[in-house]
Order: structure tokens, then C-alpha cells, then sequence
């Protein structure tokens, strides 16, 4: 008999006490058989082994708080209210949630209250909400981001943590959140105190990440080569690569600017087949509120950023239960804490990262004993 779709709310704080919160009861031991085939969550947790199998709710309306949803705001609140003011309590208290459950200090009755509160909005939510068109790619890096803030971060040998704000960007590429280890922004000599928990790093970068993906929108074969190289074959003599890549740049973000050898290959106005005056649409279903004259820096952005983040999710989901495991991402690239007992790994994981709606995007792989002394190496 097929089971039916049903909320599961999960319990886990610093990855302590994993639980579920299903049909009015509390499951801490034994609860494989309360998840369903098909389950309606509100986020991805440890406790879900296999993420294909659920819908994430956080992610119908990111921009409106689930008590919004609620018959009973007034009282949501209120249960929100003091489930913050208990951990700010446990936090000056100093105790240690890696040894003791969160929850444990919380009464039943008022534990049980807020997630009936809860799993009765989410099914309002659920009714009323429209599952939205970008929901694949938003479900993807939902998962990868909630694993990576799983993943303890060594630097100057002290841990932290990375966590990403996946809506606070207009085309979606990543920001770190309030309280997350700033990885986006960090000098060199940052970088350099950053180490792995396994033998080394290893980097994946796409090679001209938005010119690729322009070069694909303009219906052009992907080069095997490197981009800017390949676009100085008809410069003139005298231009190297660093005035290549910079003159490029200069021609693909002004719209009046003209360049008869890059508009060989390159069709800068390719973003009209997917923008209607005020919106963009991407191939990963992101609608996009934008103006003409950003419209195109605005497809190349979010539909590069998504092609990273999907194969990062891939590269996660194929080194699940190995020593190696996604560390973090950077823009247009992913980096790994990887393992040398698993060197025979790394043609696939390259493979896994090129492929692409688009075809196949050629990447550099980078090695390191730190993040800020990455060296480009040959497979």
C-alpha cells in the first residue's frame, strides 16, 4: 500500500537529539518508519537519508515567516518567542548541546504545542502556496548548503562554521549568513589559516564561468580550451591574456559598446528570448525582477551560479559515506576536503562538475595542505 504524504518535523541542534515530531508524538529512537515515501518538511535535517524523497515547505515563500500562515499567530509567536528566549538562556548558561539535547530542557506540553502550532501552519502553507517553478534547483541547494553548515571548518585551528543565506541575493548566487565564517570575503592570509580535516583541498573552478555560459545561451560550441586564450586567437598580436579578459569584460557589461570579433561568437542580446520588459526567466525557472539594462548581467549570473551549486549537490551526493565531503563553494567553484585514499575519484567528481544543461564546461582542479595555497594541477 502506498503511504501517505504526510508533515515531519525534525529535532536536531548541533546534530544532538535527532528526532522527529510526526502526527502528535515525538520519535527520538526508533522513527524510520514515521518518514514516508513522500514526506512534507519545513528543512532538510541528518535525519533524512534520502532528500529526493521530500518537500521542503521553507521553500514555497522564503519571504514570508511561517506564522503568517498560522490560525493562531498570537500564539506561534509566543511559542517562538520562548523557544529563542530558552537557547539565549542555555547559551549564557554555557551548556554544551554536542553532550546534551536542547529539547530535553524544553516542558512536553510546551514542546508539543509549538509543533502542533507549526505542523498546522505548514499545512495551510502547503494548501495555499503554489509549488514554485524554481523549486528543483532551490531544493538542490537547500540540501547542499544545510550539509556544508553541518561540516565543522578548521581555522587557525579553532572550528567554525559556514552558513548560507541562499535568498538574499536578486539572482540567487549564495551570501554567507549572520553569524556564519565570512568565506566569501576573506583576505589571502585568511585564507592561508584555513585547513583541511583530510589530507588536502581540492578545488574545482569552471574556466570563464558567465562567458561560457553566454557562449551557450549564443548557441556556440564550448571550447576545450581556455576561454581567454581562445578569444585572442583573432586579437590582435600584442594582447595578452590579462587584457584580453579585462577587454572582454569591458565589452560583454556595456550595452553600447561594439567589438566585431566578439560578436562572431558572442550574442549579447541572446537575453531578449528570456525577458519580457521587467522579468528574466532562467532555465533553472528563476523569475527575476529586472531592468533592461542589467537583464543579461542578471541571466548570466543567476544561471552560472545555479549550474555551480546543482553540481555541487551532485559531487556531495556521490561522496556520501566517503572520507572526502564538499567543504564550501566560492562563486564558480567548489571546494572539497578531500582525501588521498580516494585520488581515483577525481577524474569522476571533475566529469560530475562540467556536465551541464549546457553541455560541458571545462573546470581547473587546484590542490593545497591550506585554502590560500591552492596549486593548478593536471589529471
Amino acid at each position: 500500500m502506498r503511504k501517505v504524504e504526510k508533515i515531519i518535523q525534525t529535532l536536531d541542534v548541533e546534530g544532538n537529539c535527532l528526532g522527529v515530531y510526526s502526527d502528535g508524538e515525538f520519535y527520538f529512537n526508533e522513527f524510520s518508519n514515521q518518514i514516508s515515501d513522500k514526506n512534507l518538511c519545513w528543512k532538510h535535517s541528518p535525519v533524512f537519508e534520502k532528500d529526493e524523497e521530500n518537500t521542503y515547505l521553507s521553500l514555497y515563500d522564503a519571504s514570508t515567516p511561517l506564522l503568517q500562515y498560522s490560525a493562531n499567530p498570537g500564539s506561534l509567536r509566543a511559542c517562538d518567542d520562548l523557544m529563542r528566549a530558552q537557547k539565549k538562556a542555555a547559551v549564557t548558561a554555557k551548556l554544551d548541546f554536542s553532550e546534551l539535547c536542547f529539547y530535553d530542557i524544553i516542558p512536553d506540553h510546551l514542546l508539543k504545542n509549538w509543533f502542533a502550532l507549526r505542523e498546522s501552519a505548514m499545512k495551510r502553507l502547503n494548501q495555499e502556496v503554489q509549488r514554485p517553478s524554481d523549486y528543483d534547483i532551490l531544493h538542490k541547494i537547500h540540501v547542499l548548503i544545510e550539509n556544508i553548515s553541518k561540516q565543522k571548518l578548521m581555522v587557525a585551528q579553532s572550528v567554525n562554521y559556514v552558513k548560507y543565506d541562499m535568498f538574499s541575493s536578486a539572482t540567487g548566487r549564495l551570501a554567507t549568513s549572520r553569524g556564519s565564517y565570512p568565506i566569501l570575503n576573506i583576505s589571502k592570509k585568511e585564507r592561508e589559516m584555513i585547513t583541511p580535516q583530510n589530507d588536502m583541498f581540492l578545488e574545482l573552478d569552471i574556466n570563464g564561468a558567465e562567458i561560457r555560459t553566454l557562449l551557450a545561451f549564443s548557441g556556440v560550441e564550448q571550447p576545450t580550451e581556455d576561454i581567454h586564450l581562445w578569444n585572442m586567437k583573432e586579437q590582435p598580436p600584442w594582447l595578452t591574456r590579462k587584457e584580453a579578459k579585462e577587454q572582454f569584460f569591458a565589452w560583454l557589461y556595456n550595452p553600447k559598446a561594439e567589438n566585431k570579433i566578439y560578436e562572431k561568437h558572442y550574442n549579447k542580446d541572446a537575453y531578449l528570448q528570456h525577458f519580457d520588459g521587467s522579468t528574466i526567466s532562467t532555465p533553472f525557472g528563476r523569475s527575476l525582477a529586472v531592468d533592461d539594462r542589467r537583464a543579461l548581467n542578471y541571466l548570466l549570473q543567476s544561471t552560472t551560479s545555479d549550474i555551480v551549486l546543482e553540481n555541487s549537490y551532485k559531487i556531495m551526493k556521490r561522496l556520501k559515506g566517503l572520507k572526502s565531503f564538499v567543504a564550501f563553494t566560492m562563486h564558480d567553484s567548489v571546494v572539497l576536503d578531500f582525501s588521498r585514499e580516494e585520488h581515483h575519484l577525481v577524474s569522476e567528481i571533475q566529469q560530475i562538475f562540467e556536465e551541464n544543461l549546457f553541455g560541458r564546461f571545462l573546470s581547473t582542479i587546484s590542490i593545497g595542505k591550506n585554502f590560500g595555497n591552492l596549486k593548478e594541477i593536471s589529471i
